[in-house]
């Protein structure tokens, strides 16, 4: 009997798409290729392919990263190393330019925002009242000397200092305080020195000036001896006797004027109070020769530092020298006016003016050509104003009269 094949469940069967749970070898086991389709087993290769590159490629990118963290740390190493020397070399120059600063001779003070930021040692033995942290002015003891030096004190030790100022970054201030005690000093000699030789060369020419006084003097006090002497005319040589003396005593008073080097403490004035102590001595004697004196002042709250006797009397010795060549009824004309930082002083008179003669020796000593004069006043004057940074200059106007030009430093008003 002819057995016929029963179709099996086709959920019973087998798939063709199920792998087989027998055990590898057994028939009906199948492989991954097996399982797969042609297109799928292509994609898996494709990928574990492009698996395998990105793993090579990761791996040499570490490799390259770890040599580059290798180069920086070494890198790093080097740079620590040499700014380790840097720091080493800039704390040795502190060290050194500490070292000179402190052994510098000028004061050093660095000014920000008007503190004190720093100094030297030498600066604070300079400005006793000078600190870190504080601010920053010319300290209260100093006295001007001129307009560029000061005297650290009134007594015989102070020092004189010029102070010097310059402009540093973020807004510094470097001020350097110069001590020239010295320099000064030995300026101060020297001109003493000039005068004693100019007094040397005017021995002969006092000598000329005096004798013929001092014998005039000699005959009255001679005629004065006489017993018999009528009392009328006694009384006339009293009184030419007087009058010689007098002039001789104002002719040696103006010659120690000229010679004296004698330092006095100088004071600040305005220009204004200088004009007016002038105006003062002089104006008596104006009124009493009928002399107008006109004074006209522009700037006068301008400061000056003078020895104020000095340069009042060289100005008053130009005014003398005006009033000797005026007459009666005629004016003079003082006219002070500031500009610049310098003060200008101009002084006119209505003379005759100054003689060619003498126009180019005008302030050399015993240059006149006045009867009676000693040719002193201007040389007084020259020296006063030149005494105080000035100048002294004359010339003659147009058609009459004579004019001194006078120039002196001036601070600003306060």
């Amino acid at each position: 009997m002819q057995t016929r094949k029963v179709a099996q469940n086709p959920i019973d069967a087998p798939s063709a798409h199920h792998t087989s749970t027998g055990a590898p070898g057994q028939e009906g086991s199948l492989s991954l290729p097996q399982m797969l389709s042609p297109q799928s087993a292509e994609e898996l290769e494709a990928a574990f392919l492009h698996f395998v590159d990105a793993t090579r490629e990761l791996e040499s990118s570490q490799k390259r990263l770890s040599d580059e963290i290798y180069r920086l740390t070494e890198d790093l190493a080097k740079s620590n190393k040499d700014l380790k020397l840097q720091i080493e070399a800039k704390g040795r120059l502190a060290e050194e330019l500490s070292g000179l600063l402190a052994a510098l001779p000028t004061g050093v003070i660095i000014v920000q925002h008007g503190v004190v930021y720093a100094c030297n040692e030498i600066s604070t033995q300079l400005a006793y009242e000078l600190r870190v942290g504080l601010p920053w002015h010319l300290p209260r003891q100093w006295t001007a000397v001129d307009d560029t030096h000061f005297r650290t004190g009134q007594d015989q030790d102070a020092r004189v200092i010029r102070p010097e100022s310059r402009d540093l970054p973020l807004a510094r201030e470097l001020i350097l305080l110069h001590d020239v005690t010295a320099t000064f000093r030995a300026r101060e000699s020297i001109e003493r020195e000039a005068k004693l030789a100019a007094m040397g060369r005017m021995a002969a020419e006092i000598a000329h000036q005096l004798r013929t006084p001092l014998a005039t003097a000699t005959l009255y006090a001679g005629h004065l001896a006489r017993e018999q002497l009528d009392p009328d005319k006694r009384l006339i040589f009293a009184k030419q006797l007087g009058r010689q003396l007098v002039g001789l005593e104002s002719l040696v008073s103006r010659m120690m004027s000229f010679l004296r080097n004698q330092q006095t403490n100088r004071q600040v004035i305005s220009v204004g109070e200088l004009i007016e102590e002038c105006r003062q001595a002089i104006g008596p004697l104006f009124a009493e020769k009928s002399v107008v004196l006109k004074i006209q002042v522009s700037g006068g709250e301008h400061l000056l530092s003078v020895q104020l006797d000095q340069l009042k009397g060289g100005v008053i010795s130009l005014l003398e020298n005006c009033l000797e060549v005026s007459n009666a009824g005629a004016a003079v004309e003082l006219e002070a006016s500031v500009s610049m930082s310098r003060l200008y002083i101009y002084i006119r008179d209505e003379g005759k003016g100054i003689p060619a003669a003498i126009l180019d020796r005008l302030f050399e000593p015993f240059s006149t050509q006045t009867p009676g004069g000693t040719g002193l006043g201007l040389s007084i004057a020259k020296a006063a104003i030149e005494a105080h940074r000035g100048e002294l200059q004359a010339r003659n106007l147009r058609g009459r009269g004579a004019e001194f030009q006078v120039v002196l430093p001036v601070f600003a008003p306060l």
